[in-house]
């Protein structure tokens, strides 16, 4: 039998179509979904658009916390608390985990949610955290009898765990690539003892977690109806300017203009430090990029404290608004979705190499803004190799049909 023959100028234009294929398919930038854009990259005012916290949902979240009783360590009311939330927050999607540890004769439970990108390899993970425990004293009220009473713990606890809640609702949709974890810390505020559970989570976590977190976004007292976000120290400056950013988009700035040309209300105020003892600290002590969003005047302001409200009676959801709620919860939807809180910290060979800052023709363009990613170096390898071999066989095939 003999072997069909192919004209000599049809093998080529097969051969060399097939070529320019492989040439361009390694040359193209890498698949949609293999990596984020930028915070740099992102229009924060087109991003508005798609923000969906709902504050009227947050504000009922707060009540009906308070309306369990004092979520104490170790008690029913914080079991029955974290057992909604795992109910509500598997069914989303989450993993949920918790941790247990002892205390100061004390046992802490600490509740983790966990989303995980679909059908992509995770580039590391955000955690966004609240306490979720209540004060068991109320040591500074001013009526005497009130103060071996626990505190309702609306705005100092319930209000950072209502965000984080109503933001789980929409984080599985903003298709990012990395994980998300939402944090809720036990006994970060019984009898003179502070942080307990942050403290217990920072301990146990492993060099590799340690380097594969993004950032730590703590929420605490977020709730006060007369809202004003203070800089809290200690702090990661480039999260506290992309804040002030993201607050000034969303018109949180006074003296700025948002989004849509209107004058910024005086909500984001970071030319007021606070040093704040909190939850983030733990994580800023192990070099993980860490922010306090807080309210550190709530109420009354009242020297040595953190407003008339603060450990006493009053801290009850009336003082409280929705309002308030999606300020907060705007800000930090926002982040999310434009990377402001992922990829804070420099490359660790950027930051130990002497000659940062020069300019370096083959690396000056970063991933995301045209340059090749190391992906794309290996393809291109791949289709050189394949078009030698194409070549050869070629050759080969050319020698055969010769008479």
């Amino acid at each position: 039998m003999n072997r069909a023959q192919t004209p000599h100028g049809a093998h080529a234009r097969t051969l060399w179509a097939t070529v320019f294929a492989l040439l361009l398919l390694g040359c193209l930038p890498a698949p949609a979904g293999s990596q984020q854009p930028t915070y740099e990259t992102i229009d924060a005012c087109q991003a508005i658009d798609e923000l969906r916290f709902d504050g009227d949902r947050a504000n009922a979240s707060v009540e009906w916390q308070v309306n369990l009783g004092p979520r104490l360590p170790g008690s029913n009311e914080s079991a029955a608390l974290r057992e909604n939330i795992t109910s509500d927050l598997e069914a989303l999607g989450y993993s949920m985990t918790e941790q247990t540890h002892q205390r100061y004769d004390m046992t802490l439970t600490n509740l983790f949610a966990t989303w995980s990108p679909v059908n992509t390899t995770s580039t590391g993970q955000l955690v966004l955290s609240a306490h979720y425990d209540s004060r068991n004293v109320a040591d500074q009220d001013e009526n005497e009898s009130n103060r071996s009473l626990p505190v309702p713990g609306a705005n100092d606890a319930a209000s950072g765990v209502a965000v984080l809640l109503e933001l789980a609702r929409h984080i599985p949709s903003m298709g990012l690539n990395h994980q998300v974890v939402l944090f809720f810390n036990d006994a970060e505020d019984q009898n003179q003892r502070y942080t307990l559970g942050a403290e217990a989570w920072a301990e146990n976590l492993t060099s590799d977690e340690v380097n594969n977190t993004h950032a730590f976004v703590l929420l605490d007292m977020v709730g006060d109806a007369d809202l004003q976000l203070h800089n809290v120290l200690p702090g990661n400056d480039t999260l506290k300017s992309r804040v002030v950013e993201l607050g000034t988009s969303l018109g949180l700035v006074n003296g700025t203009t948002d989004c849509a040309g209107n004058p910024g209300e005086d909500i984001v105020q970071y030319d007021t430090l606070v040093g704040v003892l909190d939850d983030h600290v733990h994580a800023h002590e192990l070099g993980i990029p860490a922010i306090d969003l807080m309210d550190t005047s709530y109420g009354t302001p009242k020297p040595y404290t953190f407003g008339s409200h603060w450990h006493t009676m009053e801290d009850t959801p009336d003082k409280v608004s929705a309002e308030s709620l999606g300020s907060v919860g705007r800000l930090v939807e926002l982040g999310v979705l434009t990377g402001a809180f992922v990829d804070v910290k420099p490359p660790v060979e950027e930051a130990e190499n002497p000659s940062v800052g020069l300019e370096d023709p083959l690396t000056e363009t970063g991933a995301g803004d045209g340059g090749f990613e190391p992906l794309q170096f290996t393809a291109l390898a791949v289709v050189l190799v394949i078009v030698g071999v194409a070549l050869a066989v070629y050759r080969r095939s050319e020698s055969a049909d010769k008479p």
